[in-house]
């Protein structure tokens, strides 16, 4: 009976030893095909991103043969496709090792200096003044701001041939301070338009610009009608911006109120505290305006913006947040 037992205990054993080696052959080939799916995982991101990379130093190239019109577009998408790789890097990170991840967030950095750089390079920023203002006393401007309006300016123009060098701008407001400004439609009807270094100023503008350059504002209202493709605006604090268009590029700016309509997806960069909200501004022909203007006035992607200081696709930027309906203007008359 012994013996038998023995036996039996040889066998059990060498089952067992068995069934161990076949999980260990087992682990060892699970482990394989892990580290080759891995492997095969990095392969395609590697090959993806070098390619986006290739697209954008092409594009950048490009810049230097195109128009000056066609430069605002151009730069806008290559902002874009910046901004796609970096979301896909920061989707990636669950496989990509922290060596690899910091070079290639090194990568985009650098490419996105370099494309800022050439932006300065090749638009450099819009300075312009006005000359022969002609000031009109406003019976309804409770808060005792002088209203400037241009409608009887020169044949010649108002901008400051001093402050206008080699730009496409043809009307706006430059440095001024504790005033209501008013351009009317035929005034900015498919124009370039530019507010800059404006400080305590409420703005309107009826009517469908071309573009909008904002620049340099500092405690200011400023409302404006459908723009037919882009506003910049840059360096813009303490402000409330009353604004449509196609597309938003936002700058340098802190604590922002954007009531938006937007018909692609906005962008920031180096900002925060920024509270959104949806366009609401209403006055006489601005439905007109809008088909004028070759904005779809249903289309409104005012919460879609993209902020190129935060990479993480998972979880909500927080330097912008959507404006809390209490905290809303709703009337802008009143």
């Amino acid at each position: 009976m012994e013996l038998i037992s023995e036996g039996a205990d040889r066998i059990s054993a060498m089952k067992n030893r068995e069934v161990e080696r076949q999980m260990n052959i087992q682990r060892k080939q699970e482990s394989k095909k892990s580290i080759s799916a891995a492997n095969e995982q990095l392969d395609f991101f590697e090959k993806t991103f070098n390619e986006k990379i290739s697209f954008i130093e092409a594009m950048l190239k490009k810049s230097q043969t195109l128009s000056k019109n066609e430069l605002p577009e151009h730069f806008n998408i290559i902002s874009k496709e910046i901004l796609v790789v970096q979301k896909y890097v920061a989707a990636s990170n669950l496989f990509l090792c922290n060596y690899y991840l910091q070079k290639c967030q090194s990568t985009l950095q650098a490419l996105s200096i370099r494309a800022k750089e050439l932006e300065n390079n090749l638009l450099p920023k819009k300075k312009f003044g006005f000359k022969n203002k002609i000031k009109l006393k406003d019976e309804d401007n409770s808060q005792g701001m002088d209203l400037v309006d241009f409608s009887n300016k020169p044949q010649n123009g108002s901008l400051s041939s001093s402050k206008v060098h080699d730009n496409n701008i043809e009307c706006g407001f430059y440095d001024s301070a504790n005033k209501v400004l008013s351009l009317c439609p035929d005034q900015v009807a498919k124009k370039d338009v530019s507010l800059e270094k404006l400080s305590n100023c409420k703005v309107y503008l009826k009517g469908f610009p071309s573009t909008l350059h904002l620049n340099n504002l500092d405690n200011c209202r400023i409302f404006s009608g459908p723009v037919s493709t882009s506003i910049f605006a840059e360096n813009c604090n303490n402000s409330t911006l009353v604004i449509a268009c196609q597309q938003l590029r936002l700058h340098s700016s802190q604590n922002i109120e954007i009531y938006l309509h937007v018909t692609s997806r906005a962008i920031m960069e180096d900002c925060s505290k920024v509270a959104v909200a949806p366009y609401n501004w209403r006055y006489e022909n601005i439905d007109q305006h809008f088909l004028d203007a070759g904005l779809d006035k249903q289309v409104n992607n005012w919460r879609c913006i993209d902020d190129f200081n935060w990479l993480n696709a998972e979880r909500h930027s927080p330097n912008w947040r959507e404006m809390e309906q209490e905290k809303r203007v709703i009337d802008w008359n009143q």
